[in-house]
């Protein structure tokens, strides 16, 4: 059995979440609003255009898989407001927000 991943969406398009430990059904639920499963992001992350994209599906595949967003970001050595944003991102908006955008500074190699 995994463990719940207690990361708090606050309200999103799907409802407010009254409790954190309901976060891999959450989880699940918004991955279901946007017509993925773990199968699907896990692929993601393989097919990742850059690190950074690469970065974010990877945790939101650990998310999916019942890894806590603290769990996950020790992993990614990330701060866990910033996974928490990340899946707040995708919950609301779904997988265009995990894309990265260069926004400025020299292009890339």
């Amino acid at each position: 059995m995994q463990a719940p991943c207690y990361v708090r969406l606050g309200p999103v398009a799907l409802g407010t979440i009254g409790r954190e430990d309901r976060g891999v059904s959450t989880m699940a639920a918004v991955l279901a609003r946007w017509k993925r499963d773990v199968a699907a992001v896990r692929e993601r992350v393989d097919r990742a255009a850059n690190p950074r994209e690469r970065e974010r599906w990877h945790a939101l595949w650990l998310l999916a898989r019942g890894w806590t967003a603290a769990a996950v970001a020790a992993a990614l050595e990330r701060d866990p407001h910033t996974i928490g944003a990340w899946l707040r991102a995708f919950a609301q908006d779904g997988p265009k927000t995990v894309a990265f955008a260069q926004t400025g500074g020299a292009p890339p190699r």
